[in-house]
Protein backbone atom coordinates (compact mmCIF):
# COMPACT_ATOMS: atom_id res chain seq x y z
CA UNK A 1 0.00 0.00 0.00
CA UNK A 2 2.62 2.69 1.01
CA UNK A 3 4.54 1.65 -2.18
CA UNK A 4 1.41 2.31 -4.43
CA UNK A 5 0.79 5.60 -2.55
CA UNK A 6 4.43 6.55 -3.71
CA UNK A 7 3.90 5.92 -6.70
CA UNK A 8 0.71 7.88 -6.98
CA UNK A 9 2.77 10.79 -5.74
CA UNK A 10 5.09 10.01 -8.54
CA UNK A 11 2.92 10.32 -11.36
CA UNK A 12 1.07 13.32 -9.39
CA UNK A 13 4.37 15.26 -9.53
CA UNK A 14 4.88 14.24 -13.00
CA UNK A 15 2.03 15.63 -14.58
CA UNK A 16 1.97 18.37 -12.36
CA UNK A 17 6.08 19.39 -14.03
CA UNK A 18 5.00 18.60 -17.54
CA UNK A 19 3.55 21.50 -18.46
CA UNK A 20 6.76 23.05 -17.15
CA UNK A 21 9.19 20.56 -18.57
CA UNK A 22 7.39 21.42 -21.72
CA UNK A 23 7.92 25.12 -21.96
CA UNK A 24 11.72 24.53 -20.72
CA UNK A 25 10.96 25.51 -16.79
CA UNK A 26 12.42 23.12 -14.55
CA UNK A 27 13.56 22.91 -10.99
CA UNK A 28 14.60 20.44 -8.45
CA UNK A 29 12.10 17.87 -6.32
CA UNK A 30 13.77 18.86 -3.98
CA UNK A 31 15.89 21.94 -2.81
CA UNK A 32 16.53 20.32 1.22
CA UNK A 33 17.10 16.45 0.31
CA UNK A 34 21.19 16.86 -0.35
CA UNK A 35 23.78 17.98 2.40
CA UNK A 36 24.48 21.17 -0.09
CA UNK A 37 28.03 22.29 2.45
CA UNK A 38 29.13 18.66 2.20
CA UNK A 39 28.59 17.85 -1.74
CA UNK A 40 29.51 21.96 -2.52
CA UNK A 41 33.33 20.72 -2.83
CA UNK A 42 34.35 23.02 -5.03
CA UNK A 43 33.09 26.21 -3.20
CA UNK A 44 36.26 27.74 -2.31
CA UNK A 45 38.11 26.68 -5.89
CA UNK A 46 38.76 30.57 -6.60
CA UNK A 47 40.00 29.36 -10.70
CA UNK A 48 36.69 28.16 -11.25
CA UNK A 49 33.45 29.89 -12.21
CA UNK A 50 30.40 30.32 -10.03
CA UNK A 51 27.91 27.92 -13.06
CA UNK A 52 31.74 25.65 -13.33
CA UNK A 53 31.40 25.38 -9.23
CA UNK A 54 27.42 24.27 -9.61
CA UNK A 55 27.94 21.65 -11.90
CA UNK A 56 30.61 20.02 -9.53
CA UNK A 57 27.71 20.32 -6.75
CA UNK A 58 25.31 18.89 -9.26
CA UNK A 59 27.52 16.09 -10.19
CA UNK A 60 27.87 15.35 -6.49
CA UNK A 61 24.45 15.66 -6.00
CA UNK A 62 23.69 12.50 -8.30
CA UNK A 63 26.83 10.60 -7.38
CA UNK A 64 25.96 10.66 -3.11
CA UNK A 65 22.40 9.56 -3.65
CA UNK A 66 21.58 7.95 -7.17
CA UNK A 67 18.19 6.67 -6.06
CA UNK A 68 16.93 10.11 -5.09
CA UNK A 69 18.14 11.67 -7.89
CA UNK A 70 15.75 8.93 -10.28
CA UNK A 71 12.88 11.37 -8.82
CA UNK A 72 14.30 14.56 -10.83
CA UNK A 73 13.73 12.49 -14.15
CA UNK A 74 10.19 11.31 -13.72
CA UNK A 75 8.83 14.16 -15.39
CA UNK A 76 11.23 13.64 -17.99
CA UNK A 77 9.76 10.49 -18.77
CA UNK A 78 6.30 11.44 -18.54
CA UNK A 79 7.16 14.40 -21.42
CA UNK A 80 8.81 11.42 -23.54
CA UNK A 81 6.11 9.21 -23.41
CA UNK A 82 3.50 12.16 -24.20
CA UNK A 83 5.93 12.98 -27.62
CA UNK A 84 6.02 9.56 -28.04
CA UNK A 85 2.14 8.68 -27.94
CA UNK A 86 1.20 12.21 -30.23
CA UNK A 87 3.98 12.14 -32.41
CA UNK A 88 4.86 8.51 -32.97
CA UNK A 89 8.17 6.95 -33.20
CA UNK A 90 9.75 10.31 -34.72
CA UNK A 91 12.68 10.93 -37.29
CA UNK A 92 14.84 7.79 -37.72
CA UNK A 93 18.46 9.39 -36.59
CA UNK A 94 21.78 7.61 -36.39
CA UNK A 95 24.58 7.90 -33.50
CA UNK A 96 28.38 7.77 -34.65
CA UNK A 97 30.28 6.02 -31.30
CA UNK A 98 33.94 6.07 -31.99
CA UNK A 99 36.14 3.34 -29.75
CA UNK A 100 39.64 4.18 -29.20
CA UNK A 101 42.56 1.52 -28.82
CA UNK A 102 46.47 1.20 -28.32
CA UNK A 103 48.09 -1.09 -30.90
CA UNK A 104 51.79 -1.43 -29.55
CA UNK A 105 54.37 -1.89 -32.66
CA UNK A 106 58.00 -2.08 -32.66
CA UNK A 107 57.74 1.67 -34.15
CA UNK A 108 55.87 3.16 -30.62
CA UNK A 109 52.27 3.57 -30.20
CA UNK A 110 49.55 3.83 -32.65
CA UNK A 111 45.70 4.90 -31.98
CA UNK A 112 43.41 2.90 -33.74
CA UNK A 113 39.89 4.17 -33.83
CA UNK A 114 36.61 2.17 -34.59
CA UNK A 115 33.13 4.11 -35.50
CA UNK A 116 30.32 2.30 -35.62
CA UNK A 117 26.71 3.73 -36.50
CA UNK A 118 23.83 2.76 -34.81
CA UNK A 119 20.21 3.74 -36.07
CA UNK A 120 17.20 4.80 -33.88
CA UNK A 121 13.73 6.62 -33.69
CA UNK A 122 14.15 9.64 -31.49
CA UNK A 123 10.90 9.90 -29.66
CA UNK A 124 10.68 5.78 -29.07
CA UNK A 125 14.50 5.79 -28.05
CA UNK A 126 14.00 9.26 -25.36
CA UNK A 127 11.63 6.82 -23.58
CA UNK A 128 13.89 3.67 -23.98
CA UNK A 129 16.72 5.86 -22.27
CA UNK A 130 15.26 7.24 -19.19
CA UNK A 131 13.24 4.51 -18.27
CA UNK A 132 16.81 2.54 -18.20
CA UNK A 133 18.24 5.32 -16.32
CA UNK A 134 15.89 5.52 -13.87
CA UNK A 135 16.39 1.54 -12.93
CA UNK A 136 19.68 2.16 -13.01
CA UNK A 137 20.12 4.79 -10.80
CA UNK A 138 17.84 3.24 -8.68
CA UNK A 139 19.52 0.07 -7.92
CA UNK A 140 22.68 1.97 -7.40
CA UNK A 141 24.37 2.47 -3.94
CA UNK A 142 26.08 5.99 -3.32
CA UNK A 143 29.37 6.67 -5.11
CA UNK A 144 32.39 8.98 -4.36
CA UNK A 145 31.96 12.44 -3.85
CA UNK A 146 34.14 13.97 -5.92
CA UNK A 147 36.49 17.11 -4.94
CA UNK A 148 37.89 19.53 -7.37
CA UNK A 149 41.55 19.20 -8.98
CA UNK A 150 43.45 22.31 -9.96
CA UNK A 151 45.27 20.01 -12.94
CA UNK A 152 42.19 18.90 -14.13
CA UNK A 153 41.14 21.69 -14.30
CA UNK A 154 43.49 23.29 -16.30
CA UNK A 155 43.37 20.04 -18.71
CA UNK A 156 40.23 21.05 -19.81
CA UNK A 157 40.64 24.82 -19.82
CA UNK A 158 43.59 24.05 -21.81
CA UNK A 159 41.38 21.66 -23.95
CA UNK A 160 38.56 24.20 -24.38
CA UNK A 161 41.16 26.81 -25.53
CA UNK A 162 42.81 24.62 -28.33
CA UNK A 163 39.70 23.51 -29.25
CA UNK A 164 37.26 26.75 -29.83
CA UNK A 165 39.05 28.34 -33.05
CA UNK A 166 37.72 24.80 -34.47
CA UNK A 167 34.85 25.59 -34.53
CA UNK A 168 33.67 22.34 -32.23
CA UNK A 169 34.06 20.49 -29.46
CA UNK A 170 36.04 16.94 -29.68
CA UNK A 171 37.99 14.36 -27.64
CA UNK A 172 41.43 14.67 -29.49
CA UNK A 173 43.25 17.58 -29.47
CA UNK A 174 45.07 19.20 -32.64
CA UNK A 175 47.78 17.68 -31.33
CA UNK A 176 46.76 14.15 -30.81
CA UNK A 177 45.85 13.70 -27.39
CA UNK A 178 43.20 12.05 -25.50
CA UNK A 179 41.21 13.28 -22.47
CA UNK A 180 43.58 10.91 -20.41
CA UNK A 181 46.94 12.01 -21.67
CA UNK A 182 45.72 15.48 -20.64
CA UNK A 183 44.23 14.62 -17.37
CA UNK A 184 47.29 13.00 -16.35
CA UNK A 185 49.96 15.47 -17.74
CA UNK A 186 48.48 18.20 -16.23
CA UNK A 187 47.10 16.57 -12.77
CA UNK A 188 50.21 13.88 -12.59
CA UNK A 189 48.75 12.55 -9.45
CA UNK A 190 46.07 11.00 -11.29
CA UNK A 191 46.58 7.00 -12.43
CA UNK A 192 43.20 7.43 -14.87
CA UNK A 193 40.97 9.97 -16.46
CA UNK A 194 38.35 10.65 -18.97
CA UNK A 195 35.91 13.43 -20.39
CA UNK A 196 31.82 14.15 -21.23
CA UNK A 197 31.89 16.92 -23.93
CA UNK A 198 28.19 18.54 -23.94
CA UNK A 199 26.27 21.06 -26.06
CA UNK A 200 23.46 22.53 -24.72
CA UNK A 201 22.27 24.38 -21.55
CA UNK A 202 23.67 26.59 -19.13
CA UNK A 203 22.12 25.43 -16.39
CA UNK A 204 24.00 22.34 -14.51
CA UNK A 205 21.45 20.35 -13.76
CA UNK A 206 19.96 20.14 -17.41
CA UNK A 207 23.20 19.86 -18.60
CA UNK A 208 24.07 16.75 -16.16
CA UNK A 209 20.40 15.46 -16.84
CA UNK A 210 21.12 15.42 -20.69
CA UNK A 211 24.51 13.50 -20.30
CA UNK A 212 22.46 11.37 -17.66
CA UNK A 213 20.06 10.22 -20.05
CA UNK A 214 22.38 9.83 -23.48
CA UNK A 215 19.45 9.35 -25.73
CA UNK A 216 20.69 7.79 -28.50
CA UNK A 217 24.44 7.21 -27.83
CA UNK A 218 24.73 3.37 -27.84
CA UNK A 219 26.35 2.10 -24.56
CA UNK A 220 25.59 5.45 -22.89
CA UNK A 221 28.80 6.47 -21.88
CA UNK A 222 28.08 9.69 -20.90
CA UNK A 223 26.25 7.94 -18.66
CA UNK A 224 28.87 5.52 -17.90
CA UNK A 225 31.52 8.28 -17.05
CA UNK A 226 29.18 10.19 -14.86
CA UNK A 227 28.47 7.59 -12.68
CA UNK A 228 31.68 5.63 -12.81
CA UNK A 229 32.63 4.80 -9.08
CA UNK A 230 35.97 4.68 -9.33
CA UNK A 231 36.34 8.58 -9.80
CA UNK A 232 37.73 10.85 -6.54
CA UNK A 233 38.23 13.92 -8.56
CA UNK A 234 37.08 16.18 -11.15
CA UNK A 235 36.56 19.39 -13.12
CA UNK A 236 34.29 21.24 -15.24
CA UNK A 237 34.93 24.11 -18.08
CA UNK A 238 32.24 26.11 -19.83
CA UNK A 239 32.96 27.26 -23.18
CA UNK A 240 30.56 28.74 -23.72
CA UNK A 241 29.16 29.25 -27.17
CA UNK A 242 31.68 27.83 -29.86
CA UNK A 243 29.73 28.28 -33.08
CA UNK A 244 27.34 31.29 -33.97
CA UNK A 245 25.65 29.26 -36.32
CA UNK A 246 24.88 26.82 -33.12
CA UNK A 247 22.65 27.91 -30.20
CA UNK A 248 24.51 26.10 -27.35
CA UNK A 249 26.56 26.32 -24.21
CA UNK A 250 29.32 24.09 -24.73
CA UNK A 251 30.72 21.79 -21.27
CA UNK A 252 33.97 19.79 -20.43
CA UNK A 253 33.36 17.54 -17.75
CA UNK A 254 36.58 16.10 -17.16
CA UNK A 255 37.45 13.42 -14.08
CA UNK A 256 40.25 11.78 -12.44
CA UNK A 257 41.12 8.79 -10.13
CA UNK A 258 43.88 9.80 -8.03
CA UNK A 259 46.83 7.28 -7.80
CA UNK A 260 46.82 4.35 -4.97
CA UNK A 261 49.07 5.82 -2.02
CA UNK A 262 51.68 2.78 -1.15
Amino acid sequence: MRQFIRLVIYQLIAVISLHSILYGQTKPLCDTCWDIKKLNTAVAASYMKNNEKEMILEINKLRSNPGKYAEILYPYLVKAKYNLQKYGKGPRNYSLTSTYTTDYTSGGTKQVVKIDTTWHYINEEEVRAIESLIVELKAMKPLTILKPSKGIYLAAKTHALDQKPTGTINHMGTDGSWPWDRIKKYAPEMREGNENIACGENNAMEVVIQLLIDSGIPGYGHRKTLINPEWTHCACYCVGVVNENVNCTHWIQDFGAVKMKK
